[in-house]
């Protein structure tokens, strides 16, 4: 097996873009740095992602191959290099196998030499071996399984087995102790009754072909790693979907999809990686724990007995612990591309390192949260759909620069805690139940929409805006806010409309190029029509249509001034809005004033205390900074 590094270059490339939208990270100026997460991210230098020429093409020559015709009574071989003993088929030396026919009790094991490279084509195959792996590679380097064009095979076993090598026991239908690649443009399906579909205990890759495996166990398991770079793979698992779980060396144990359409379900994840799971392209589309119906209730402290999984599923000291995750990993998780769909019973992408996403379409319904890392959590781009959630995005620290994302929660739409989630509180399978330690929340870009009934943005740290658009559509319970944090809330550029119920609202502690309004009081107002904070001359410097009825509000934007005057507006007509009701120097019609603000600094309004201690405004109440006149 040859390793070389080849995922830190564009590791590297997505962290420096982060980076330079976090303004070089650290803490410090008057309003504060976005925090720096580059350093929560492992090194990938001695991990290949690669794909050789001969893993993709999937060609193979007839001309000096072997080939073997199965049927009920006995295999014919004509060439050399194998073996048969009725229907059992036995190949020793390198080269190419045509393999064909069909046996209700066949089996095929290979058992070359340590530098052989061996290339079964499958040309029509069709083999059901009741005891042991219909295909058992034994020994070789590499095994190349080949599905021939417009071919159609089929692997399966039986109940149970009784073969066994050694003091083991092969488990899969097949099943590898080489390096295994599946490709070429032909269709397989491996129906496991045993235990495993496809295993090898070095390297899994798939490249090609229509791949459908079912398995009572896992469906794709490669210990070392597990890559796919193409091909059309259905899976349906009654544990994982897809494994790679060695835990002893840290350049293997890990997943990487680059291309290809992935359909999973699975009872427990449907995609586990040990050191590093990647995805830089492809379609994904999986379901975990029966989906996110099937998730936590969170009414009641307790959990949905229907998970059926008798434990707490939130922990990931390693990825083989019992989960109901779409994609997860014990250390980092990586997304620069692709499409993918997850429907999951608990956490939709769930990492215990850190989690960068840089690219691709993502939409995600949970049952406990969206995206949970324990470390850091990077969104610099691509589409982030939360359509489902207990709490949207939840991290030690979180770095939103880029991308567009939208997020329904059920509790907070963004937490920045700390720690991890290994302990449930209430006893919900895969709870976030962070460490009462600082976490920080930094927004410097991309355009971030949030509906949550907790709060809207979290941090039991600092939050700190430098850039983007936010808006948030809060809780109506006072039990929560808009905005809540545990230290201080800093803005120096970007746009935030932050509304929701006045109990626990707070504002901005600190403001810098731009003005920052808090609202704590206003008559409650119905959802569904727009907000405009607008200028003298009529221009709305930023709008927003929340979901639900509000009482508070949080307004920042490049436009405001300390001097100046502005209204706000709801049921205003925004020219150029967006679905969400956001636009930005645009031009409002009609409307009702609910309040007038006179700007005498860049901050205006009292902030109240907020969930155990948001920091305080100078001044107080309505008579601090500024002065607001109820219309």
């Amino acid at each position: 097996m040859k390793r070389k590094g080849t995922a830190a270059l564009a590791l590297g490339v997505a962290l420096a873009f982060l980076l330079s939208a976090c303004g070089g990270g650290g803490t410090g100026g008057k309003v504060g740095e976005p925090t720096d997460i580059t350093s929560s991210f492992q090194n990938t230098d001695s991990i290949d992602l690669s794909f050789t020429d001969r893993d993709r093409s999937g060609a193979y020559e007839t001309a000096g191959a072997t080939t073997v015709a199965f049927t009920d009574s006995g295999a014919t071989v004509s060439g050399g290099g194998a073996v048969a003993n009725g229907t059992a088929v036995r190949i020793t030396v390198g080269g190419t196998y045509l393999l064909s026919g069909s046996a209700a009790n066949g089996s095929i094991t290979v058992e070359a030499g340590e530098a052989d490279k061996v290339q079964l084509v499958l040309c029509g195959l069709s083999l059901a071996s009741q005891d042991r792996p219909a295909l058992y590679i034994r020994t070789a380097d590499k095994v190349f399984l080949t599905l021939a064009e417009g071919s159609v095979n089929s692997l399966s076993d039986g109940a149970s087995y009784t073969y066994t090598d050694g003091d083991s026991t092969p488990d899969g239908v097949i099943f590898s102790r080489a390096d295994l690649t599946i490709n070429g443009k032909g269709t397989l399906s491996v129906s496991a009754l045993a235990k495993h579909g496809v295993v090898s205990k070095d390297d899994l890759i798939v490249t090609g072909g229509h791949l459908t495996v079912s398995a009572p166990n896992v469906a794709l398991c490669g210990k070392d790693c597990v890559k796919i770079g193409g091909g059309d793979i259905s899976l349906t698992a009654g544990t994982d979907g897809i494994r790679a779980d060695n835990t002893e060396e840290a350049h293997r144990g890990f997943v990487y999809i680059a291309g290809g359409r992935l359909s999973v379900t699975a009872e427990k994840d449907g995609v586990q990686a040990e050191t590093l799971l990647k995805v830089t392209g492809g379609t994904l589309s999986i379901k975990t724990g029966g989906g996110s119906a099937n998730g936590s209730t969170h009414t009641d402290g307790g959990f949905n007995p229907s998970w059926g999984f008798g434990g707490n599923y939130g922990s990931t000291a390693t990825a083989n612990e019992a989960s109901a995750k779409g994609l997860k990993c014990a250390a980092d998780l990586l997304i620069e591309d692709g499409q993918i769909t997850v429907d999951s019973a608990d956490d939709c992408l769930h990492a215990g390192g850190s989690i960068l996403l840089s690219g691709g379409t993502l939409v995600l319904s949970s049952g406990d949260d969206g995206v949970h890392a324990d470390n850091a959590l990077g969104v610099a781009g691509g589409t982030v759909m939360v359509t489902k959630s207990y709490e949207g995005l939840e991290a030690t620290d979180i770095v939103v620069s880029g991308g567009s994302i939208s997020i329904v929660a059920s509790d907070d739409g963004l937490n920045a805690a700390g720690g991890n989630d290994g302990s449930a509180m209430g006893g919900r399978p895969g709870q976030g139940n962070f460490e009462a330690v600082n976490g920080s929340l930094s927004i410097t870009g991309g355009y971030l929409l949030v509906n949550a009934a907790g709060d809207g943005l979290d941090s039991n740290g600092h939050l700190i805006v430098t850039g983007g658009v936010t808006l948030v559509s809060g809780p109506t319970n006072s039990g929560n806010g808009a905005l809540d944090y545990a230290g201080t809330a800093s803005v120096s550029g970007g746009v935030v409309i932050a509304l929701g119920a006045a109990g626990m609202a707070t504002g901005f502690t600190a403001a810098e190029n731009q003005g920052a309004i808090f609202l704590s009081s206003l008559s409650q107002q119905a959802g569904g029509t727009s907000f405009a904070i607008v200028d003298e001359s009529g221009c709305a410097l930023a709008s927003f249509t929340p979901d639900k009825a509000y009482s508070s509000a949080v307004i920042t934007a490049p436009g405001i001034k300390e001097g100046k005057t502005y209204q706000i507006l709801v049921g205003a007509t925004v020219e150029g809005a967006d679905e969400n009701g956001y636009a930005q120097n645009a031009a409002a019609t009609g409307g009702k004033a609910i309040a007038e603000v006179e700007m005498t600094s860049l901050l205006f309004g009292a902030n109240g205390m907020g969930d155990m201690g948001g920091g305080m405004f100078p001044g107080g109440g309505m008579g601090g900074p500024g002065g607001m006149r109820p219309r």
